[in-house]
């Protein structure tokens, strides 16, 4: 009846319109109809959700979101968190119900039980191929599934071994830098910088076979890492385009060209940035290629002695049935898949761990006396793999920081289908408590992870302090019962279900190495100017005093 009403309201005025402007005003009116149809459909359908507790709308067109998705929006967070509870409705674009979930039964249905009913949004996963090509991020179903049961074991424990020895070389070129820097005493250093330098390189060896030479203090930014580096600010401002971009046609090209034509320097960013992915990342698949075909003895000579993630992906496709094989265009676009996943956030992670240490001079001491004493028992000189996994302090340290600090906050889901999702306790609602929420389809979901990491009820009342002393004696019962469905020490850190991060032993080893090394040569201490942590997809340190600088993070290092 609406749809009717609009409709004739649409031909009475175009009558009143000259030919050309007639189909001007067809058009415009055509896209309003649609778009208001969409938009009352899916607030009738969300109607029930809307007895869920949360925050007044902050704007008609945006919501909440831009409170939710800024580089200060920490605070907010804690807000939602500490005023609303577990499940909390946001407010999405044009008034659509958005879900907050940071309840523990929720989550394993959302991630694990029932996640081919929560898939990545549309719009988030159209974006991820058009960046990243038909990858792990751009990929899901049985295809996802497919490229992960190929990719899983050069990931598992026996693989990632074998890449002790390069990272330690790796960290090696890093800490004589820093003994360069601090010949003369203690200086104050861009420890982020470096830091970022190190993770691109550990990432470009141990994934790629390949090095940018990130870590000479002369040498110039490679443009793949540059690309890399630009994604993430690119993308942060292009938000409701990447929303939105499986609206458009599914036409590489033509979206390419029409981001080309906007007068927008965000968009021509983006493009220079997808761009130079592309084109870096074709240059080393056929490169490598090149080499696999002259024989295996020439594909060892690589500088990872043909150890690295793509060139075992690339010679155990080779040798895989036709229905277990993935096409070229799959295995270029895990190239910079890697590169993006295992540098930033290592990078973020080991940035915050260094703080920390600088923060807590008792901790840091107390880590080094450890790393000390295992050399001091070691034959070989560096640690190997199994001393490392067996260093408990050591291991204190990364998993407290990586549960009170993790990296990335949400995992987006959008509900494709209808679905009910328990909770592991009742909320109260205006008609009373539940202990269910139906879900209607096209409902986005934000899984909060930092906030399940520091559940009050399943950590204890410290649970937003950072303590390594709570890994050093079994967990309390809380944590067990919680039943936290991710895959890495009781925290949702790295995720859990089918779309849990493939290489986060890669990411432990990663950094357990560097701890290893540096904090046995140095002494950090804090800088007189104030560190913030921002968030912008993956939280790192700024500079109070001027966010336009960027990422920084100094700090003062001393030899020891």
């Amino acid at each position: 009846m609406l749809a009717d009403t609009l409709l004739w309201l649409h031909h009475s005025l175009l009558s009143a319109f000259p030919v050309v402007w007639r189909a001007i005003v067809s058009v415009l009116c055509l896209t309003f109809i649609l778009l208001f149809t969409v938009v009352v459909r899916k607030r009738l359908r969300q109607a029930g959700l809307r007895k869920i507790p949360g925050p007044p709308s902050a704007s008609l067109i945006s919501g909440n979101l831009p409170q939710m998705f800024n580089p200060r929006a920490d605070v907010f967070h804690k807000h939602l968190k500490d005023t609303y509870g577990r499940i909390i409705r946001i407010t999405g674009f044009l008034g659509a119900s958005v879900l907050v979930i940071a309840d523990t039964h929720a989550a394993a249905r959302i991630l694990v039980k029932e996640q081919d009913s929560f898939p990545l949004a549309p719009g988030i996963l159209e974006s991820n191929r058009l960046v990243w090509g038909p990858s792990l991020f751009g990929t899901t179903g049985a295809h996802h599934i497919k490229q992960r049961k190929l990719l899983n074991p050069f990931f598992a424990p026996k693989h990632i071994h074998s890449l002790t020895p390069l990272f330690q070389r790796i960290t090696r070129q890093l800490e004589l830098v820093l003994r360069q820097l601090t010949v003369d005493g203690p200086q104050e250093i861009q420890l982020l910088d470096w830091l970022s330098r190190l993770a691109l390189e550990l990432i470009a060896q141990g994934g790629l076979g390949e090095t940018f030479d990130s870590l000479n203090p002369h040498g110039e930014e490679h443009e793949f890492a540059a690309a890399l580096h630009g994604y993430i600010p690119a993308i942060s401002s292009l938000q409701f385009f990447r929303r939105h971009v499986h609206l458009l046609p599914r036409w590489p090209r033509f979206l390419r060209f029409c981001m080309q034509l906007l007068p927008s320097t965000r968009a021509r960013n983006m493009t220079w940035v997808s761009d130079t992915l592309y084109r870096c990342s074709v240059k080393i698949y056929e490169d490598k290629r090149e080499l696999l075909e002259m024989g295996d003895e020439e594909f060892e000579h690589q500088l990872s002695e043909g150890k690295d993630i793509i060139s075992l992906l690339m010679r155990e496709n080779k040798d895989a049935s036709e229905e277990g094989r993935l096409p070229d265009e799959e295995i270029v676009g895990q190239i910079g898949t890697f590169l993006f996943a295992g540098a930033d956030t290592t990078s973020a992670t080991l940035s915050r761990i260094f703080s920390l240490l600088a923060e807590h001079p008792d901790v840091q001491d107390r880590l080094r006396e450890e790393i000390n004493e295992a050399h001091a028992a070691s034959v070989d000189g560096d640690l190997t793999y199994d001393v490392l996994s067996e260093l408990p302090y050591l291991e204190a340290v990364c998993r407290e920081t990586l549960r009170v600090f993790a990296p990335v906050v949400f995992a987006s889901r959008t509900c494709e289908r209808d679905a009910i999702i328990p909770l592991s306790r009742p909320i109260q609602t205006p008609d009373g408590p539940i202990s269910s929420i139906l879900v209607p389809r096209g409902t986005d979901v934000l899984v909060d992870t930092l906030a399940i990491n520091r559940d009050k009820d399943i950590w204890g009342g410290d649970a937003e302090e950072w303590k390594p002393e709570r890994f050093l004696s079994p967990l309390p019962g809380s944590v067990t019962e919680a039943l936290i469905p991710g895959v890495y020490g009781n925290t949702m850190t790295f995720l859990g279900g089918g779309r849990a991060c493939i290489g986060f032993k890669f990411a432990e080893l990663e950094m357990k190495v560097v701890l290893s090394h540096l904090v046995r040569s140095f002494r950090f201490s804090p800088s007189r100017t104030e560190i913030v942590w921002r968030f912008s997809g993956i939280i790192t340190p700024s500079l109070r005093e001027s966010d336009s600088l960027g990422p920084k993070m100094p700090m003062v290092v001393e030899r020891i």
